[in-house]
């Protein structure tokens, strides 16, 4: 089974709920839900329930065998103590049967006397859940063949550690993943997918089963909407999908989206709709980044093999361009000179760009094929990590804008997607690929390093997650069998909810 990882994001420490909520239902809401369900069903009609029953009957089979012969249970079987084989003999005067008006639901395991097998709890789960001040986390966009999950990590550097703390599944392939600085919501990251919607999750929320929001609209309400041909089109989003997210790190309210649709959303994310957007590439839009200190400046790159610089407060106009060659793939600002860029592109060069200049400060062949990622430190200064989809890790001396490669690592990954810098351990890397998942990398751990950057070494290695992944490989092919057929009974009762009138709402 393959697992690609094509996305990360690390989580600054401090900001992660200490105790994670859970997704559950409380004894009032459940009893609230019974009740509105058996008042819905009560509501229904003779003609209707016969309906109801007549489609089930047909859409599942479950009354003979391929001859079309009726089967009927053994009387001395178990079934028999319960009569389901007399379940379509009677109907009450509500119209719900017999049988199944007979039956008693509980909002509380407790309050059912038949419920022998008691919560037994455990206790140190708040333990298992609990995160400390001093803990990481890291968000990875994990595809499988057949789903794709949000996968939340743990790193704690003093206690040597990195797990999967827990995981989310996602409706759509992932593509890019951004934190939400200072969200007045909670510890939010925005995923940008194949879908043209960005998918809002909260952090602190185990089992969580769908976003807490989304912006923009699915393509089929898009449509609808053209069918109905307003005279003013609502701005609904992107009509593609979403390759890069950026959150504005002086206005948290704004984030940006890049897509293939050619544009760049920016996003009111009070309002949850666009504010305005950006239409100066002429390709698909690959990777943006915001200024870290004016909060109105941002740069973006495209499949047109141009960098655009933008003054966000005139949306119409583009400060200034620049043409290299190939697509390009990352931009990243330099947090050392706030004057100064960094662009990797589709044919394995990076440049340096300064806003002041229309020449680049250096053009660097760095890899055979695409920079994939880009990762600056901030200490120490002026050591850029490049991963490409060559295999290769490379760490560069970039002081004077004079790059000088330090030391060059098949990681064993295959084609390398993506690379995060640790916020509170800017050595500690995160790197995402074809093979063994996400990795973790320490520059300290590696001589040539700290050596060239006058660094103090560590001598201890990061955690690594690729043997708990083979060892867990077979637990991961039975959760996705899991996934399929879950999955399959959905769609056959999506396809049987089409037909049947809405009785109860979740």
């Amino acid at each position: 089974m393959k697992t690609v990882i094509t996305c990360l994001k690390w989580i600054q420490r401090g900001v992660a709920k200490a105790d994670p909520d859970k997704v559950t239902l409380s004894k009032e809401q459940l009893e609230s839900l019974i009740k509105s369900t058996k008042e819905q069903l009560e509501d229904l009609g003779d003609d209707e329930i016969e309906k109801l029953e007549s489609e089930d009957e047909s859409d599942m089979d479950m009354s003979g065998d391929e001859t079309g012969e009726s089967k009927t249970p053994e009387k001395d079987g178990e079934l028999a103590d319960y009569e389901m084989h007399k379940y379509d003999e009677a109907t009450g005067s509500s119209g719900i049967t017999d049988t199944l008006a007979g039956l008693a639901i509980f909002a509380d395991n407790k309050e059912d006397p038949y419920m022998t097998l008691k919560d037994q709890g455990s206790d140190n789960e708040a333990d298992d859940v609990a995160i400390k001040p001093s803990d990481n986390l890291l968000v990875v966009g994990r595809a499988e063949e057949d789903y794709s999950n949000l996968d939340i990590y743990v790193y704690n550097e003093e206690d040597h550690v990195f797990y999967v703390h827990h995981d989310l599944l996602l409706s759509s392939f992932p593509l890019s993943l951004e934190w939400i600085q200072g969200s007045s919501s909670g510890n939010m990251i925005a995923i940008g997918s194949m879908s043209s919607v960005i998918e809002l999750w909260d952090l602190d929320l185990i089992d969580a089963i769908e976003p807490s929001f989304i912006l923009g609209e699915p393509q089929s309400k898009k449509k609808k909407a053209k069918k109905e041909k307003k005279t003013t089109k609502p701005k609904i989003g992107h009509s593609g999908a979403v390759l890069d997210l950026a959150s504005n790190h002086n206005f948290n309210h704004i984030l940006a989206s890049a897509s293939t649709d050619e544009t760049i959303a920016l996003w009111d994310l009070g309002t949850t709709q666009v504010a305005s957007t950006l239409r100066h590439h002429s390709d698909k839009v690959q990777t943006i980044d915001w200024h870290a200190t004016d909060g109105h400046t941002l740069l973006s790159g495209g499949f047109d093999k141009i960098v655009n610089l933008y003054d966000c407060r005139v949306p119409d106009e583009c400060s200034k361009s620049w043409n290299l060659n190939g697509e390009i793939e990352r931009v990243l600002w330099n947090p050392s000179n706030s004057n100064t860029f960094l662009a990797s592109t589709d044919g394995g060069f990076v440049y340096s760009l300064d806003v002041r200049l229309d020449k680049p400060l250096f053009t660097l062949q760095a890899h055979e094929k695409a920079v994939t990622g880009l990762a600056l430190s901030t200490e120490p200064q002026h050591c850029l990590t490049t991963v490409s989809a060559d295999h290769y890790v490379k760490v560069w001396d970039i002081t004077d804008n004079k790059p000088a490669l330090v030391i060059s690592k098949d990681m064993k990954m295959n084609i390398i997607n993506c690379i995060g810098s640790n916020p509170n351990s800017p050595t500690v890397l995160a790197l995402g690929g074809e093979n063994d998942g996400v990795r973790l990398l320490d520059l300290r751990t590696l001589p040539e390093v700290y050596k060239r950057f006058n660094i103090q070494a560590n001598k201890k290695p990061v955690p690594d997650m690729s043997n708990d992944a083979a060892e867990n490989n077979e637990e991961e092919e039975m959760m996705q069998e899991k996934f399929k057929k879950v999955n399959k009974s959905n769609l056959k009762d999506g396809k049987k909810k089409k037909k049947k009138k809405k009785v109860a709402k979740f």
